[in-house]
This record gives C-alpha cells, sequence and structure tokens, in this order.
C-alpha cells in the first residue's frame, strides 16, 4: 500500500527526514569516533538542520563559534581556579557574566556562556578540564558538519528557490486577508480576526527577512539574498497597503456609499493575482484584469469629482484614502510579480 501526504505537507514531511537522517548519522560517527560524550554532537545536529541552507549555515556557524569560546574561556578558568565549592562557585558566577555580557547583541557568542557553565559544573570534581573541553568543542563540530552536510544531500534545494516558495506562500495569506474585505463587518469578532490574520502574515515577514539575511551567510548565497531583500520589501509594501485598505472599509460605509462596488471588485482582481502568484502560475491574465478594474476605479473618481451633487468632505476623505491605497496595492502586486519573475528566471 503506498502512502500519500497531503501536498501542503511535502515541506514538513523533507525537514522531518532531514532533522531524523541527520540525527541518526551524528549518532553513528560519534559511536565509531568513540566521542566520550557523543549525545552533543546528536543534540547539536538536530539544532543547527533549519529548513533552507542559508539557516542550517548561520546555525552552524553560532553553534561552533560559541561552543569555541565558551570551552576555551570554561576550560581555562576550570583549569586555574582552585576546586573548592567557594572557588568553583565565584569562578562560574564571573565567567557566565563575562561571557553573558560578551553576547549580548552578538549571536555568534549566545551559545558560550551556556557551554562554559556547563563545563565548570562537570569538572568541578575533577581535574580533565582541559581534554573535556576540547572533547566539546570536537563533538558539537562533528554536529555541525554533519548538520550542514545533512541540507546539502537529503532534499536538497537551492536559496533562491526557498525564498521564492516563501514569498509565494506569503502572497496567498495576504490574498485570504483580501478576499474577506468585501463582506467584512466591523464586528468585534470580525475585526479580531482581521488583525490576527494581519499579525500572522507579520510574523511571517519577519522570519522571512531572517531567511533573507542566513542567506547571506550560505556559500554563493549573496545574489539569492539581494533578491530575496527585494522581495522582502515589495512583500511589505502589498501587506501594508492590504491592511489600509481592509481597516478603512472595515470601519467606514464611505468608500461604498461613494463609489458603488468599484473598490470591492479591485480588493477581488488584486486577490485573484496574488493567488496566481502564489500557485507559481503566470500573472499576466490576472495583471490584465487588475488593470481593467483600475480603469474602472479612476472613472469612478471621475464621475465623483465631476458630478452635480456635492460630496461631504468627511466621506470623502476615508474614499479617497481607499483610491490612493488601491492604486499602490495594484503597482505594489505588479512589483511583487516582477521580483519573483527575475528570481524564477534567475534560479532556472
Amino acid at each position: 500500500m503506498q502512502v500519500r501526504f497531503p501536498a501542503r505537507y511535502a515541506v514538513d514531511m523533507r525537514f522531518a527526514i532531514r532533522v531524523a537522517t541527520a540525527a541518526g548519522a551524528a549518532f553513528v560517527i560519534a559511536t565509531l569516533l568513540q566521542l566520550p560524550q557523543g549525545y552533543w554532537s546528536v543534540i547539536t545536529a538536530l539544532i543547527v538542520v533549519q529548513a533552507n541552507l542559508g539557516g542550517t549555515v548561520a546555525a552552524a556557524q553560532e553553534r561552533a563559534v560559541g561552543t569555541v569560546v565558551g570551552s576555551v574561556v570554561g576550560g581555562v578558568a576550570a583549569f586555574l581556579h582552585p576546586h573548592t565549592l567557594l572557588g568553583t562557585s565565584v569562578t562560574l558566577t564571573v565567567t557566565v557574566a563575562a561571557l553573558a555580557f560578551a553576547a549580548a547583541g552578538r549571536p555568534m557568542l549566545r551559545i558560550a556562556p551556556i557551554t562554559a557553565a556547563i563545563l565548570l559544573v562537570a569538572t568541578a570534581s575533577n581535574g580533565n578540564t582541559l581534554d573535556t573541553a576540547f572533547d566539546r568543542i570536537f563533538e558539537v563540530l562533528v554536529g555541525c558538519v554533519i548538520g550542514v552536510i545533512t541540507t546539502l544531500v537529503v532534499f536538497p534545494t537551492t536559496i533562491d528557490r526557498d525564498l521564492a516558495r516563501e514569498a509565494r506562500a506569503i502572497a496567498g495569506d495576504i490574498a485570504k486577508v483580501l478576499r474577506g474585505a468585501p463582506g467584512r463587518q466591523p464586528a468585534p469578532e470580525a475585526m479580531r480576526a482581521l488583525l490576527g490574520a494581519q499579525e500572522a502574515i507579520r510574523r511571517k515577514l519577519a522570519a522571512f527577512e531572517k531567511a533573507v539575511a542566513d542567506a547571506k551567510r550560505a556559500p554563493g548565497g549573496r545574489d539569492a539574498a539581494e533578491a530575496g531583500a527585494a522581495l522582502a520589501r515589495a512583500l511589505w509594501r502589498v501587506r501594508n497597503d492590504a491592511v489600509a485598505v481592509g481597516r478603512t472599509l472595515a470601519t467606514s460605509d464611505a468608500p461604498r456609499e461613494l463609489l458603488g462596488q468599484v473598490p470591492d471588485d479591485m480588493i477581488l482582481a488584486v486577490a485573484d493575482m496574488l493567488d496566481d502568484i502564489a500557485a507559481g502560475r503566470s500573472a499576466g491574465q490576472g495583471r490584465s484584469k487588475v488593470e481593467a478594474r483600475l480603469a474602472g476605479l479612476d472613472a469612478a473618481v471621475s464621475r465623483l469629482r465631476h458630478g452635480d451633487e456635492s460630496v461631504d468632505i468627511g466621506a470623502a476623505v476615508p474614499a479617497m484614502g481607499v483610491v490612493f491605497a488601491l492604486r499602490n496595492l495594484a503597482g505594489n502586486v505588479g512589483d511583487l510579480a516582477d521580483r519573483l519573475g527575475e528570481a524564477q528566471d534567475a534560479g532556472d
């Protein structure tokens, strides 16, 4: 019997298999090398393996540098201090405080205080401090190397494709929020749901920016990171425009009273284009539809300006605000489609 998983779980399954492979390989290598505490190799491999190569390399660098610094400082302190309760307590406190101060704002050193503390406590009753320090460094480095190799070998992916996939997923989330705008009522529950969805997108964008920063550390990842930074800027603009449109339409009836269904039609056209982007389809048809809706929006604004009836300024302000946001949204979604198209061409 063949087991099939839904497509939306494919990425998670590949990541799970990659992590499991790294753990098993680390255990085998540590056992073959007869490392005294081989479980540190396994733990390190589990920690450093990430969903993309850039993240794995960044995590491996932080783990390796932090371990080396913590082991060296902790090993020297453990070797020099008197092995008494008071001596160990004072040395532990001073060493951890110094490394914590050095690690503040430096992710590379984040693990250093922990490594030094473990080393000092573990060697409090014996004198093999330097041997223990070197063993710890080697065990962690083995785990780091295995984690990076596993990421390269097991379900290998390219950085630009990883970033493009994540960007498309965020575009799909924004499309879902936009689709709810035409029928959304200013009820407390609806507004809470809207704010929750917007916050979820903001968190995903923050994670996307971190992935872009990690990509710079990966071998040959600088070009992909620059393209990813452009994608991040485009996604933020689209997200902010979608937030502006959604909040105005949810809190004021003026745009629909003055412009009719034109804003809703425009929103749905943009959502269709974002769905095409999210699915990896050509955005050409969606772009044409958005341009047609944009022309209808301009026509509605022209009728409003040149109409015989006077318009209340209190109603005109939110209506023009929505028009401005929709125009920006259309332009920024088109820019996002262009950036993703460039990324796909570079990947091919």
